[in-house]
C-alpha cells in the first residue's frame, strides 16, 4: 500500500479534498485569482458600509470588545472584564443574519439575483457581498477578517510555502471551482457582471468570506432547519482547539415566539483580556481550518488526515463493502491521526478488513457475517497483520519523505528563530504539526512490527474458547478439555 496526500486505497492511492457546495476537481488555470486581495475589487471593502456603527449595538451591555484589526492568530474578540461560565459573551439576532431570503426580500424588482433565486444559498450570499450589500453582514468585509487569509486568496509564491502539506492540491481545486462557477454564471446570463464589481477574483473572495465565516448551526448543513448564514461578530471570533476554546454556540429562540438569536456563551470561566474563541472544525485537521477560515491554531497538536479506501478491483469486494455497510461504514472511511495519540481502533480494523486475503479469506464467508467485524477489531494473523503495518510504514515514509523541508527548519520558524511572516509561520506550523504525526503514525507501525510474535490471533482465540489452550497459550490436558468444555 503506497500514500500519498491523505487517501489510501489497497495498492492505489488517490488524493481526497473538501467540499463546499460541491466537491471542486480537475486542473485550476494558472493565475486565476491574485494573492493580494487588497487588488480584488470587493465593493463593501472599498465602500464600508454605515452600518458598521452596528457593531457597538451588538455588544452593548457585554464584557467583550473588539480589536482595531486582525492579530496574526485571528482573533480579534476579547473578554473586557472576567465572564462567568455559561455568561452570554455574544447575542445576535435573526434579524441582522444574511440569508438567502434575506438578500432576496431586497431585491424585490429582482434587478440583481433574480437569476440566481433558485442557486444554493452561498452562490447568493458570495454575489450579494460582491456588491457591497447594506445589511451588518458586510461588515464582514471590513479589514482584513481571517478568512481572506486562506490559501485560496494567497499569491503563488506564498501556496508554494505549502507544498507537501494535505491541503495543496486543494487550493488550484478550489479556485478554479471559484472561478468556473462565475463564470457558467456570466454565461448563462443569470447575472449582469457588469453589475458584480471585480468578476471572478471578487467571486473568489466573497466565496471564501461566506465559507470562513459561516459556522455551526448556522452553516447550512445538510438536515439543519437553520438555513446557511452570516452572522455579524461571528467572524471577529478566533479558533482554538481544546481547552483554549471557550465559548459554544447554540441557537435560542425568544419567548412569546419573539425572534430567535445566536448565542455564545462562556464554555468555562474566562480571564479579563482573553481572547474569544472556539474550534472551528471539530474533527478536522488545522490544514482544513486553515484552507476554510483562514487561520490555524498553532498550539494544537498536529493532525493528519488518511481516507482508508477500498478498491473495486479487491477479489472479495463484494464481501468486504457488505461487512463495512453492516458496520455504519463505506469503501471510503477517513480517520484523523493526532500527534501522541494511537491510531483509532475503527482504523486498525478497517486496515485488517482491507489486507484480509489468501488464507484468513474464510471470515469473509457469510457465515462469520455478524462476527467477522469483531474479530478484525482485533489481530487475526501474524501475515495479515504484518501486511498492514509494512504499508503503513512505508506509506508513512513516503509522504514524509515528499516534504520539502526538515522538522528543524519548520522549528526554526515556528519558535521564531528564523525570521518569517505570518504565512511562512502558518504553512511550518502545518508542515511540522503532519510530519510530527506521520512520524509518531511511523513508529507506532514500527514497533509492533517487532512485536508480531508477541499478539494473540485468531487462531489462539478460537482454540482458547474450545478449551484447546489454556490462557498462557499450552494446549490442554484431555481432563482439562472435559471439565472445562463439557462438564
Amino acid at each position: 500500500m503506497e500514500i500519498r496526500g491523505h487517501t489510501v486505497t489497497h495498492g492505489r492511492v488517490a488524493t481526497g479534498s473538501s467540499s463546499f457546495a460541491r466537491r471542486p476537481h480537475g486542473r485550476a488555470r494558472r493565475n486565476t485569482v491574485k494573492g493580494d486581495h487588497d487588488h480584488l475589487g470587493l465593493a463593501a471593502r472599498a465602500s464600508p458600509s454605515p452600518v458598521s456603527d452596528s457593531y457597538p449595538s451588538l455588544l452593548a451591555g457585554l464584557n467583550v470588545t473588539l480589536n482595531d484589526n486582525v492579530s496574526s492568530e485571528g482573533a480579534v474578540m476579547r473578554a473586557t472584564a472576567p465572564v462567568k461560565k455559561n455568561e452570554v459573551v455574544l447575542s445576535v439576532p435573526e434579524s441582522v443574519w444574511l440569508t438567502k431570503d434575506a438578500v432576496l426580500a431586497q431585491d424585490a424588482a429582482g434587478a440583481f439575483y433574480a437569476g440566481v433565486k433558485d442557486m444554493d444559498p452561498w452562490i447568493v450570499l458570495a454575489l450579494y457581498l460582491m456588491r457591497g450589500g447594506s445589511a451588518p453582514a458586510s461588515l464582514m468585509m471590513l479589514g482584513d477578517v481571517p478568512a481572506l487569509q486562506s490559501p485560496i486568496m494567497w499569491s503563488a509564491d506564498d501556496v508554494a510555502l505549502l507544498h507537501g502539506t494535505q491541503i495543496a492540491d486543494s487550493v488550484a481545486s478550489y479556485r478554479q471551482f471559484y472561478a468556473q462557477t462565475y463564470q457558467s454564471l456570466v454565461e448563462a446570463g443569470a447575472i449582469d457582471a457588469s453589475e458584480f464589481p471585480g468578476g471572478e477574483g471578487a467571486f473568489t473572495a466573497a466565496a471564501c468570506l461566506v465559507r470562513g465565516c459561516s459556522h455551526e448551526p448556522v452553516n447550512g448543513k445538510q438536515g439543519s432547519n437553520v438555513p446557511l448564514s452570516l452572522v455579524p461578530g461571528i467572524e471577529r471570533v478566533g479558533h482554538a482547539r481544546g481547552d483554549a476554546a471557550n465559548v459554544s454556540r447554540d441557537i435560542q429562540s425568544g419567548l412569546f415566539g419573539s425572534q430567535k438569536a445566536l448565542v455564545v456563551k462562556a464554555a468555562r470561566d474566562i480571564g479579563a483580556d482573553e481572547q474569544i474563541c472556539f474550534d472551528f472544525a471539530p474533527g478536522m485537521t488545522e490544514g482544513h481550518v486553515l484552507l476554510n477560515h483562514g487561520t490555524i491554531d498553532t498550539d494544537a497538536p498536529g493532525t493528519f488526515a488518511i481516507t482508508l479506501v477500498l478498491s473495486e478491483e479487491d477479489k472479495f469486494f463484494d464481501d468486504k463493502i457488505d461487512i463495512l455497510e453492516l458496520n455504519g461504514l463505506e469503501a471510503a472511511n477517513e480517520f484523523i491521526l493526532q500527534r501522541g495519540a494511537p491510531p483509532p481502533e475503527t482504523m486498525l480494523a478497517v486496515l485488517r478488513l482491507i489486507n484480509m486475503d489468501a488464507a484468513d479469506a474464510f471470515l469473509l464467508e457469510s457465515i462469520f457475517r455478524n462476527e467477522v467485524w469483531g474479530h478484525v477489531n482485533l489481530p487475526i494473523s501474524e501475515e495479515n497483520e504484518r501486511a498492514v503495518y509494512e504499508s503503513m510504514v512505508s506509506g508513512c515514509a513516503a509522504v514524509l519523505d515528499a516534504y520539502p523541508t526538515k522538522i528543524d527548519d519548520d522549528l526554526a520558524i515556528v519558535n521564531g528563530l528564523t525570521p518569517a511572516g505570518p504565512r511562512e509561520k502558518m504553512s511550518a506550523a502545518l508542515r511540522l504539526g503532519e510530519k510530527e504525526v506521520l512520524e509518531g503514525t511511523l513508529r507506532f507501525f514500527e514497533e509492533r512490527m517487532g512485536q508480531l510474535k508477541d499478539f494473540e490471533y485468531y487462531g489462539e482465540r478460537r482454540l482458547k474458547r474450545l478449551g484447546l489452550l489454556d490462557r498462557d497459550g499450552k494446549p490442554t490436558s484431555w481432563d482439562d478439555f472435559m471439565g472445562d468444555s463439557i462438564m
